[in-house]
């Protein structure tokens, strides 16, 4: 059931990219008390430490099924850290091939009573197990003394007491067991939310968490989104959501084995879409993530195509590129799976992926100059360039002579040397040496460098 491997983004999210091989910068730490539950059949191997390569062969394998009580998680890009007792660690979404090797899940113990509501109850030996070991029929009657709920899906497992099997009380959208013994919240002195998951009757309303929320579709294949949230194909739209696109989500509903999204995007597009594939093999189609608004300048350092979308997908190429020593304004920016994204003032992707090395330098000192005047002070023409570098595709035809008037836009500070964005009117405009100008403060002071 929860056996969830995550695909897609062969190119963008490169496995290895986040802890593969180093420890990871850590985007947030949490001590506290959680239980996760091991979804992986192969089972996981515990680490020294919050690094992937650091397996610790003295340590057995934990199983599929096993529940682990959980102090200290640590996140870096799309995987959590876990860490069991003071020396073992683990992780949830494998930073290695991203599949998801543990989910949260609530444990509760206690004693309660069902009576199977369908023709047929799978028995499991393990909770979220593939194959059955033995099936109840309807009507039959059993006492479950253990529940594992899994935070991110509805319904949970139940273990069956005095035998070695457990059962799943919700499955492909139908209630499959009917609760005996239910007593008011107070009485039985339980939670509410655990007892309503069992039995199914907590109000529709309940479920919906209404809010903003920002995603990244997965799939390379895209998202087809639905009219309402549910996996019947029969509900899907034409419209449709692009690898790597960032969608804002108003409302999440959770499902049987998935988070449904409603979808509304700024260019009017509505639906629904789930986080995860249903199913054998299942996989992550949208993953949530934060995207920070920012005004920073970055410089950069290799060639790269610009992109529409957060992807490395030839579609989403827009047939521009930035050249080496450009001069980049950003205005977003996002990290998912050791993959930085950044988005530009003209509203196109820089995605740098990390195990390729560095893609700009910044952030930058650059100000805005007031369209401050100045005059030329160089002893020769100076002709102007379209960033701040002396590379020569950033050399223009567009020349000033000694004296001439300008405006200053912008200042950079570059790897010690202070470059000017400048203007005059008529529209010519481009960048040169600060040094080679005469302004109105301290910066005309600059020693003018040898040509």
């Amino acid at each position: 059931m929860f056996q969830k491997a995550l695909s897609g983004l062969d190119h963008l999210y490169r496995p290895g990219l986040s802890g593969k091989d180093e420890s990871c910068p850590i985007d947030e730490q949490e001590l506290g008390q959680w239980h996760y539950l091991v979804t992986d059949p192969k089972g996981i191997q515990p680490r020294q430490e919050p690094m992937y390569s650091s397996k610790d062969p003295a340590k057995p394998k934990r199983p599929m099924g096993a529940v682990l009580e959980i102090s200290l998680r640590r996140r870096s890009g799309w995987t959590r850290w876990l860490q069991v007792g003071e020396e073992e660690w683990l992780f949830d979404i494998s930073p290695k091939d991203r599949k998801v090797r543990m989910v949260e899940v609530e444990l509760q113990k206690g004693s309660w009573d069902f009576e199977v509501s369908v023709a047929e109850l799978k028995l499991y030996p393990i909770p979220g197990a593939k194959n059955s070991s033995g099936t109840m029929k309807l009507g039959e009657t059993f006492t479950a003394d253990e529940k594992v709920r899994p935070r991110r899906s509805r319904g949970a497992f139940l273990h069956v007491a005095g035998t070695e099997h457990w059962v799943c009380d919700f499955l492909a959208g139908q209630q499959q067991l009917r609760r005996l013994d239910a007593k008011e919240p107070d009485e039985e002195g339980l939670s509410p939310l655990v007892i309503h998951t069992v039995v199914d009757e907590r109000p529709e309303e309940e479920e919906v968490e209404v809010g903003e929320w920002k995603y990244i579709v997965l799939d390379p294949k895209g998202v087809t989104l639905r009219s309402h949230p549910t996996y019947d194909k029969a509900a899907k739209l034409k419209d449709r959501l692009e690898e790597g696109e960032i969608v804002e989500i108003l409302e999440r509903r959770a499902g049987a084995e998935t988070v449904f999204l409603r979808v509304e995007t700024t260019e009017g597009t509505r639906g629904w879409a789930f986080t995860t594939q249903p199913g054998p093999g299942s996989f992550l189609r949208l993953l949530e993530v934060e995207v920070k608004s920012c005004n920073l300048y970055f410089q950069v350092l290799k060639r790269s195509h610009l992109r529409r979308r957060c992807s490395f997908a030839e579609a989403a190429k827009v047939g521009r590129t930035v050249e080496k020593g450009q001069l980049l304004h950003v205005i977003r920016r996002l990290e998912v799976g050791g993959t930085t994204c950044l988005q530009i003032d003209s509203g196109e992707w820089l995605v740098c992926p990390k195990d390729q090395g560095a893609f700009v330098d910044g952030p930058l000192e650059v100000r805005k100059m007031h369209n401050e005047e100045a005059e030329v002070r160089a002893a020769d023409a100076v002709a102007l360039r379209k960033g701040p570098t002396e590379l020569p595709w950033a050399l223009t035809k567009k020349v000033l002579l000694p004296g001439s008037k300008v405006l200053a836009i912008r200042r950079a500070h570059l790897h010690g040397e202070m470059w000017m964005e400048v203007m005059q009117l008529g529209g010519l405009s481009g960048w040169m040496l600060a040094s080679d100008l005469q302004l109105d403060f301290s910066i005309s002071s600059l020693p003018r460098r040898n040509r």
